[in-house]
């Protein structure tokens, strides 16, 4: 297993100090489960691009179908 070193404030390592005591685990398994946490948080969810084209009419290729008028109602769109 790799071995990371991290250099943190005296705020932080209490911090993670006080979590690791209460959830029973060593500081370096805590920041473990952290990162591990981020990086699954951080990705595409599983299944994602299997939806990718499973509607068959979305998007709509032709332009004229879609209402322009609603454009106006965006104030963040700009043509």
């Amino acid at each position: 297993m790799a071995q990371l070193s991290l250099y943190v404030n005296d705020a932080t390592l209490e911090g993670l100090r006080s979590e690791a005591t209460r959830e029973h685990v060593s500081i370096s398994k805590l920041v473990g489960g952290i990162l591990r946490e981020r990086q699954l948080m951080s990705g595409w969810p599983s299944g994602y691009f299997d939806l990718y084209g499973s509607l068959p009419d979305f998007p709509a290729e032709d332009d004229e179908a879609l209402d322009a008028s609603l454009d106006e109602a965006c104030d963040w769109f700009e043509a």
